[in-house]
């Protein structure tokens, strides 16, 4: 793909995330020496085997972010979805989610209810820019420290580039603290051009799933204060715990896959269990 205007100036350090699903995979993250943690709709739905598409609820949500706040000391940002369905349940989602831990929460442009926007085949609607304005100068206003971020899906609509930079401009007016530009495999180009014309309106978060490919330098030179790796960690369990499986059901014997499997002890450790 080609990256526009590699002259840009590199940013502070920015932060690197990884998305989990539970306090366990939380605290791999943490002992991996990642900076935050991302509690990403993807993440958590696989955790209970539903579409990413606004089935899970905000009270299960919480649940998770209490469990993983438990477990880690890592700041831990939250998808919010789209606010599930009003600026209603948008603002008390955000009093639960504070007071659950979160330190950010992400909330999207997507219309109720959403689709997963990796879903490149699929089409979609947003919300009109002023109704999802109005959602974010509501949530900024129910939080006390948590931080917000309005992530545009435009790119991924395909709105194309300025339509996603005007949503963009006036979402920042807003009171949120940070923007998130979206893209899957068929805008993945529009990114840079768009990161182009925002960059400096505030800190930028940004998820690489359709951008392998790029390194984090040169999203920092695009303004990415912080970057998020999300669903490598079920994607991984996904490609190697059903070839383990398969081999221990057909075999029956545990010694056929003890070479892919970690230790008892390693398992001990991680819960904080004493060894020996």
């Amino acid at each position: 793909m080609t990256v526009h205007n590699t002259t840009l100036r590199p940013t502070p350090a920015t932060a690197i995330g990884v998305g989990v699903h539970d306090a366990l995979t939380a605290r791999m993250v943490q002992s991996a020496g990642f900076d935050l943690l991302w509690l990403g709709s993807l993440e958590v739905c696989s955790r209970f085997a539903i579409p990413d598409r606004n089935l899970l609820t905000p009270t299960e949500m919480t649940s998770v972010i209490r469990e993983v706040r438990a477990a880690t000391t890592l700041p831990i940002f939250v998808d919010a979805d789209n606010g599930y369905g009003s600026d209603l349940t948008a603002a008390r989602a955000i009093r639960a989610f504070e007071d659950a831990g979160a330190h950010t929460v992400v909330i999207e442009d997507n219309v109720f209810p959403k689709r997963n926007s990796l879903a490149a085949d699929e089409s979609r609607d947003l919300m009109d820019t002023e109704e999802f304005a109005r959602r974010l100068e509501r949530v900024t206003a129910e939080r006390k420290d948590l931080r917000i971020v309005a992530r545009c899906e435009a790119l991924v609509a395909g709105l194309g580039v300025d339509e996603a930079v005007r949503r963009m401009r006036r979402y920042a007016e807003t009171g949120v603290d940070g923007l998130f530009v979206q893209v899957n495999r068929k805008c993945k180009d529009q990114l840079f051009p768009v990161l182009e014309q925002v960059r400096g309106l505030l800190p930028i978060t940004l998820a690489p799933t359709s951008l392998p490919e790029v390194p984090l330098e040169t999203f920092a030179e695009y303004g990415a204060t912080t970057v998020l790796f999300a669903n490598v960690v079920v994607r991984r369990m996904l490609a190697t715990l059903p070839t383990m499986l398969g081999t221990l059901r057909s075999e029956c014997l545990l010694s056929a896959v003890e070479g892919d499997i970690a230790p008892v002890e390693q398992v001990l450790r991680m819960t904080d269990e004493r060894v020996g």
